[in-house]
């Protein structure tokens, strides 16, 4: 019995042994290349990128708290985080405007940012006059991104 074993494994020839390494050798060789690809750094970011899923940069926009009349001036304190990316230079556009939708004042200011970091900014805006008592919203946009904050003043 451990003949007729022996002599269907090997077979005549060695045939069924061949047939066994042959997809062996092949993953083998695959194994290697792929092996020779990660060491690549460029090859290793793509692999990566086909794999996991990665967060579009974006800036976070927020109000630090409400804004406020001080003087003839409106303070809006905003906040500032960039994810993503390396940083740079931002304009960040304030205005307010009365109950009719007509725009009082507008500033827009230039912001640097570094990635994860925090950055505070007062936007002080010039009431006039009876822009003090009228001013009813305060718009907050950064041009060329999608975000816009809205405060209704009290």
């Amino acid at each position: 019995m451990p003949e007729r074993l022996a002599e269907a494994w090997t077979g005549k020839g060695g045939e069924p042994l061949r047939r066994l390494l042959a997809p062996v050798a092949v993953a083998l060789v695959v194994l290697g290349l792929c092996g020779a690809v990660w060491t690549v750094p460029e090859a290793r970011s793509v692999l990566r990128d086909s794999f996991t899923e990665r967060q579009q940069a974006y800036i976070e926009l927020y109000f630090g708290k409400e804004p406020f009349r001080q003087g003839d001036e409106l303070v809006v304190p905003l906040r500032l985080v960039e994810h993503g990316e390396t940083g740079g230079r931002h304009s960040v556009r304030v205005w307010a405007q009365d109950a009719r939708g007509r725009r009082l004042a507008v500033r827009t200011r230039t912001v640097t940012t570094k990635p994860g970091a925090l950055i505070r900014v007062d936007v002080r805006l010039r009431l006039d006059g009876g822009g003090r008592r009228d001013a009813e919203l305060v718009e907050v946009t950064l041009p060329g991104h999608p975000q816009r904050l809205r405060s209704h003043l009290r």
